[in-house]
C-alpha cells in the first residue's frame, strides 16, 4: 500500500472515529442525565422542555388559566369574548385543547382528536410538570398545561400548543443538504490535507525515486533533486543524505576510474621498462650463441653488458616492488622521535665511505631538531635523492652536495642542494610521476628506473610531510623536505 493511500485512510478513519466518539459521548451524557437512550424525538423533547414561553404563549396561557381557576365550567361553554381570544391565539399558530375527564371537549383545527386522546399528558392536580411535547399524528407540538377540577369535581385539563417543525421534519427538509455540506467539507478537508501531503512528502519522494532510477541506470550526473519549499524535515534530511551518497559514489567511481587508468599506465610502463633490458640481454646472449663475439675480449664485453642489464633489471623490479607495497600501504612504518641532525650525520658518513669522490657537507644549527620518522624508510628516501644527484652530475665538475637543516615554524626542513646538471623547467612538474625520466626514448643508460622520486614522495607523505623540488638546467637542483617537528 502506498504512503498516499495510507495517509488518506488515516484521515478518513480519523474523521469517522472523531464523529463516532462525539456521538457516544453525547449518548452517555444523555443516558446519565435522563436514564434513557437518546433518540431524535427524545432529544427534541428534552430541548423543548428547556425553552421559555414566548409572549403569545404566555399571554394565552395566563388568560385561559385564570378562566379555568375562577370559573372552570365557563371554559367548556365558550362565550363570545373567550371564543374571540381563542381564535386570536389560533391565528398565531397556537393550538388550544380542553379535556374533561377522558373526553376532548375542544381542540383547535388541524389537530386529530384520537391522537390527542392517545398522547394526552397525565393529569397532575399539583401542576408540577407543566411543560413538554406531545405527538399528534406524528407531529411534535410543544405545550404548556394546566390541570384543574370542574365544579362537579371531574378532572379538567387545558393545553396551549405551539406547532413547530420537529427534528424529523427538519432532517427531511434540510438533512440531505446538511449531509452533503458535511460530506463536501470533509472531502475538501481530506483533499487539502492530501494536497499538503503530496506537496511535502509524496512529490519529493517521487522525485527522489526518479533520480534513484536514473542512478540505477548509470546516470550518475543526473539533474540534482529540486528543493521544494515546505517539505517535511525528514524528507529534506533523506534528500540531503541521498545527495551526499551520490556525491560520494561519484567520487568513488572517479577514483576507481583514475586507479584503473593508473593501473593501465603502470602496466604499460612496466612492460616498456622490462622489455628494454630483457631485449638487450636476449640480443647479447644470441650474439654469444651465434659466435658474433668471436674473441675473448668481445665475449667479456658482452657478458659485462648482460650483467649490467640484469642488475638494472633487478634494481627496477626491486623498486617496482617497493613502490607497489607503498602504494598499497603494505609496509608498516615504525616512527621514532629522533634528532634529524644526528641521523643525517650517520648518512653522510656512510656515503663518504661508499664514494670519496663526492663532497658531502652539512649545514645545521647547534640545537637538536627532533622529528618522528621511520629510520629505514627515511634513509631510503634520502639515499634516493643523493643517488639521483650522483647520476646527473656534471661531467667536467666535481659533485658537491649540501645537506642544510633548519627550523621553519612548526616544521623542520631538510634541503639537499647539488651542483649537478639540473632539470629543464618544462620537466619539473612531472619529476615525481612514476617511470618519468625526462628522456624522450626512456632509456636506462643512467641506471634509473623512473621510480626513485615517486618513492621519495610516497615515503615523505607517509611521514605527514611534503617534498618540493627546484632546479635550473646546468645550475643544480634543490630538493626540500618539510617534516613536522616532534615535541
Amino acid at each position: 500500500m502506498t504512503i498516499k493511500r495510507r495517509f488518506l485512510i488515516s484521515y478518513i478513519g480519523g474523521i469517522f472515529i472523531a464523529s463516532a466518539s462525539l456521538l457516544v459521548i453525547i449518548c452517555i451524557l444523555f443516558y446519565v442525565t435522563t436514564g434513557t437512550v437518546p433518540t431524535p424525538n427524545t432529544l427534541y423533547q428534552e430541548m423543548a422542555k428547556q425553552r421559555s414561553l414566548s409572549a403569545d404563549e404566555e399571554l394565552a396561557y395566563i388568560e385561559l388559566r385564570n378562566v379555568a381557576k375562577t370559573d372552570p365550567d365557563k371554559i367548556i361553554y365558550v362565550e363570545q369574548d373567550l371564543a374571540y381570544n381563542i381564535q386570536h391565539f389560533e391565528s398565531k399558530s397556537l393550538g388550544v385543547v380542553i379535556r374533561k375527564d377522558e373526553d376532548i371537549v375542544y381542540y383547535s383545527e388541524g389537530l386529530v382528536e384520537k391522537s390527542l386522546i392517545a398522547h394526552f399528558p397525565q393529569f397532575d392536580a399539583n401542576n408540577l410538570e407543566t411543560k413538554g411535547t406531545i405527538q399528534n399524528v406524528g407531529r411534535l407540538y410543544r405545550y404548556i398545561k394546566f390541570d384543574f377540577y370542574f365544579s362537579d369535581q371531574t378532572k379538567g385539563s387545558l393545553l396551549i400548543l405551539k406547532k413547530e417543525n420537529n427534528l424529523l421534519e427538519f432532517m427531511t427538509k434540510w438533512g440531505i443538504v446538511i449531509i452533503l455540506a458535511i460530506v463536501c467539507i470533509s472531502v475538501a478537508g481530506v483533499a487539502f490535507m492530501n494536497y499538503l501531503l503530496k506537496k511535502s512528502i509524496i512529490s519529493p519522494l517521487e522525485s527522489l525515486g526518479t533520480v534513484m532510477a536514473e542512478l540505477k541506470e548509470g546516470e550518475l550526473f543526473a539533474t540534482p533533486i529540486e528543493k521544494m519549499e515546505h517539505t517535511a524535515k525528514e524528507i529534506q534530511q533523506l534528500t540531503m543524505n541521498f545527495e551526499n551518497m551520490r556525491d560520494a559514489l561519484i567520487a568513488s567511481i572517479k577514483e576507481q576510474r583514475n586507479l584503473e587508468n593508473n593501473r593501465k599506465e603502470l602496466i604499460a610502463s612496466i612492460s616498456h621498462d622490462l622489455k628494454t633490458p630483457i631485449t638487450s640481454i636476449i640480443g647479447y646472449v644470441e650474439g654469444l650463441q651465434e659466435g658474433v663475439a668471436d674473441t675473448p675480449q668481445k665475449q667479456e664485453k658482452y657478458l659485462q653488458t648482460i650483467h649490467a642489464k640484469a642488475l638494472a633489471l633487478n634494481h627496477l623490479i626491486e623498486e617496482l616492488f617497493l613502490y607497489s607495497k607503498l602504494d598499497a600501504e603494505a609496509i608498516t612504518f615504525h616512527y621514532e622521535r629522533i634528532n634529524l641532525v644526528s641521523f643525517l650525520q650517520h648518512v653522510v658518513e656512510e656515503l663518504q665511505l661508499i664514494d670519496r669522490q663526492v663532497s658531502i657537507q652539512m649545514q645545521t644549527t647547534k640545537e637538536p631538531l627532533y622529528v618522528a620518522i621511520d629510520r629505514m624508510q627515511m634513509n631510503r628516501a634520502i639515499m634516493n635523492l643523493i643517488e639521483n644527484s650522483m647520476k646527473f652530475k656534471k661531467g667536467d665538475e666535481p659533485l658537491t652536495i649540501l645537506l642544510d637543516v633548519y627550523k621553519d615554524g612548526a616544521y623542520v626542513v631538510l634541503r639537499i642542494v647539488d651542483n649537478g646538471q639540473g632539470i629543464p623547467k618544462e620537466q619539473l612538474p612531472y619529476v615525481f610521476d612514476r617511470f618519468y625520466r625526462g628522456e624522450e626514448a626512456r632509456t636506462t643508460d643512467t641506471g634509473g628506473s623512473g621510480l626513485g622520486l615517486a618513492i621519495v614522495q610516497q615515503i615523505i607523505e607517509k611521514h605527514g610531510g611534503n617534498v618540493d623540488i627546484q632546479s635550473e638546467q646546468m645550475m643544480g637542483t634543490i630538493v626540500s623536505i618539510a617534516l613536522e617537528e616532534a615535541k
